[in-house]
């Protein structure tokens, strides 16, 4: 426990200094090392499942797309055009560089495990380009602390497991304890950084959307739990001490990051 404290310390610090000195670029260098760390332990838990990921291809795909949206901002790029050339040039690459009977089963998990963290990260750099450095520290905010009330109330009053198959410390309480302070953060969050924000998100806003960032970083969290179950490792790496891997870090914003896309594209 000690040194998953320690590092989160030091993480929240790094998310914390680095974009505030450099910027936005402090943040997509973050960015980009949780990136490809987070993909290339997902090809790993992907290969150890018996899944067939061609690493070099899927590898330069996923450095390239996230450079891409690094350097073209969306007024310049259309992430849509990024997307759709990187894809087509993923499938053309899996073709050539498969043997014959081979290539239907390294494409498909080489562009799913592609999508599987551009998207989410893809989202990040997109509302830092589109929004600045706030908004996107508030979903971070919102959906590691749902992850650590979630963890100590489970630990507290946790009694009915909710996810036995794939986590079976998870619980129905554990849960209802990490949305209650996730939507209690986010609501702290926007009265003190109110003159950052927009005027549209309200306390009544950020209560509701915190909701549903935290609903979807948990089904991030047990989706990860399902590749680790599959691929029968505890951790998805051992780079954090007391907490495992980048995707042991990084897997809440799996989901959490495309739903806070859509919702402040909604909302704000």
């Amino acid at each position: 426990m000690k040194n998953r404290i320690l590092a989160t310390l030091v993480l929240w610090s790094l998310v914390i200094v680095l974009p505030w000195f450099l910027g936005k670029w402090g943040a997509f260098i973050l960015i980009g090392i949780f990136g490809l760390g987070s993909y290339l332990e997902l090809i790993d838990l992907m290969s150890r499942a018996g899944r067939a990921v061609d690493r070099m291809v899927g590898i330069t795909a996923c450095a390239v797309m996230l450079l891409g949206f690094m350097v073209a901002p969306p007024w310049i790029l259309p992430p849509y055009a990024l997307v759709s050339i990187i894809f087509a040039a993923t499938m053309i690459a899996c073709l050539l560089n498969s043997d014959v009977g081979t290539y239907t089963s390294t494409a498909p998990p080489t562009l799913g495990s592609l999508m599987i963290i551009t998207i989410p990260f893809g989202a990040i750099i997109l509302m830092f380009h589109e929004t600045g450095l706030v908004l996107p520290i508030w979903v971070v905010a919102v959906t590691k602390f749902g992850d650590v009330g979630a963890l100590l109330t489970g630990m507290w009053i946790g009694k009915h497991r909710m996810a036995p198959a794939y986590s079976p410390k998870k619980t129905w309480e554990g849960l209802a304890g990490g949305v209650i302070l996730s939507i209690l953060v986010s609501i702290a969050f926007v009265l003190l950084f109110e003159q950052w924000l927009p005027d549209s998100l309200t306390l009544l806003n950020a209560a509701w959307m915190a909701l549903f960032i935290t609903l979807a970083g948990v089904l991030a969290d047990l989706s990860e739990s399902a590749f680790k179950r599959e691929a029968k490792v505890k951790d998805s790496g051992n780079f954090i001490p007391g907490i495992g891997g980048f995707l042991d870090l990084s897997d809440s914003m799996m989901l959490a990051f495309p739903v806070a896309y859509f919702l402040i594209w909604l909302v704000i």
